[in-house]
């Protein structure tokens, strides 16, 4: 008996003990999602007439997502949320070793402070989402159409979009700033002396108005990264943009926003100033009819590099200014085949780009949304046809070879989509896209390139 009571007094012990680590906590969620993709992509390489790894293969990955939320004492909260993704059946240990395809990562990991020290202001300490805009120049740590993890094959579709960062919201309704401090890049740690680390500051402004639904946002950001190569001096790129939206008349809205960069381009060799600009341009229009039918026009511009000048294919310096946009942080997408094959700064699209886009959509029965994109790309400059070795002319895309001449007639492209709710919580997708090259590229990289995406995706 003497025992029994023992063990219960000691139970008690450990409960009062236990009580006040709880007490405090109001309310916990927990949610997540499991999202299956089918991938088939052909001729990437847009040559196929040559049997290798970009020509066509077929594909399964898997997203999966578990995040807890908990709300504290009153203006506390918290938030964790845990990724997976991996290509099916590529589980091998040499696999797991290099790629951490099974591995889960920490995705999001913050807490957040409202009303803190000052009612307006809520502080957001460690990895969260930032995405400023529409996504021009925060939105994604390493651009959304690469992955940090080498775990997955279509590093465009990856889910990790977190920066490790510290944010400040100052809430004055209608108007909010935010400002920011984000370690895209620690670099080497340790060793007292490396200095290599890339951060990224920033200030944003938005403001709503009462009349068309009204909206504009100024913002200053600076990308910073301590070089480690001779000169050792820090390349800084500084953007300053202003965007903004309104609905002049029911169910039209207009939208637009310009940014330019300046800062210091720094490279093997090359040290010049940056001089660059981009801006976008759009219009939707959603038409009354039972199937919802809604059409857009974008014109999206990126500058670029001159022929002869600098640039980061063959790292030879020029005269003047490094004029090619730097794609900094962007989260945007314009085509789902370009975005992946032209990803890096001055390669067309995101950098060095004039894209005209069309698109449609409608609900022609409950539930089934059908949606088609049409883009034509254009080059802003040339591309330099010759490398610094004086070889037949080349440019590498997403790390691969192809052969260009002097145009600058990209390509085109058509997204054909299909989305159906199935139930509240599941989602099926299917995607099929098309892109015919333009005159740009020579014979041997002219053939088009195609991709196919099922998907179905569950959330709780």
């Amino acid at each position: 008996m003497s025992r029994f009571l023992k063990l219960m007094s000691i139970l008690a012990i450990v409960a009062l003990i236990a009580v006040p680590a709880f007490a405090e906590v109001q309310n916990v969620k927990v949610s997540g999602d499991i999202d299956s993709k089918m991938i088939n992509r052909s001729n990437y390489d847009l040559n196929n007439n040559v049997i290798g790894a970009q020509d066509r293969d077929t594909w399964f990955m898997s997203t999966t997502r578990v995040q807890v939320d908990a709300d504290l004492t009153d203006n506390v909260s918290t938030c964790v949320r845990l990724l997976n993704e991996r290509d099916w059946n590529n589980d091998s240990t040499a696999t797991q070793n290099a790629s951490g395809n099974t591995e889960i990562v920490l995705d999001l990991s913050y807490l957040k402070l409202k009303e803190m020290f000052y009612a307006p202001l809520t502080l957001t300490i460690g990895r969260q989402n930032i995405r400023l805009g529409n996504g021009l120049v925060i939105g994604d740590p390493d651009t959304n159409d690469a992955a940090i993890s080498n775990a997955i094959t279509a590093k465009d579709l990856s889910a990790k979009k977190s920066f490790d960062a510290v944010r400040a919201t100052l809430d004055y309704n209608p108007l909010t700033v935010d400002l920011l401090f984000a370690k895209v890049d620690a670099g080497v740690i340790g060793t007292g002396r490396n200095n290599d680390d890339t951060n990224v500051y920033g200030i944003n402004a938005g403001y709503k108005f009462n009349q068309y639904n009204a909206e504009a946002e100024a913002y200053i950001i600076t990308k910073h990264t301590k070089q480690q190569i001779t000169p050792l001096e820090s390349d800084t790129l500084n953007v300053y943009g202003v965007r903004g939206s309104l609905e002049p008349i029911s169910k039209l809205v207009v939208n637009g926003e310009l940014a330019m960069q300046n800062g210091d381009y720094r490279a093997v060799g090359v040290s010049i100033d940056r001089s660059a600009y981009a801006f976008d341009l759009g219009a939707s229009y959603a038409i009354d009819y039972k199937w919802s039918p809604k059409v857009a026009l974008n014109y999206i511009y990126r500058s670029g590099q001159k022929q002869g000048a600098v640039d980061t294919d063959n790292d030879t310096a020029g005269a003047g200014k490094y004029k090619a946009w730097d794609t900094a942080c962007e989260d945007q997408t314009h085509g789902i085949i370009a975005n992946q094959i032209f990803d890096g700064n001055n390669d067309g699209v995101d950098s060095n780009g004039s894209t005209i886009n069309v698109m449609a959509s409608a609900v022609p029965v409950q539930d089934l949304t059908v949606a088609v994109d049409y883009y034509n790309f254009m080059l802003a400059q040339k591309w330099e046809t010759a490398n610094y070795l004086g070889a037949l002319p080349a440019r590498t895309l997403n790390g691969d070879g192809y052969d260009v001449r002097s145009s600058k007639d990209l390509g085109q492209e058509v997204d054909l989509s299909l989305g159906y709710d199935y139930t509240e919580d599941v989602k099926l997708g299917l995607t099929a896209g098309y892109f015919l090259p333009g005159r740009a590229f020579l014979k041997t990289n002219n053939d088009p390139a195609t991709t196919v995406m099922a998907d179905v995706k569950v959330s709780f």
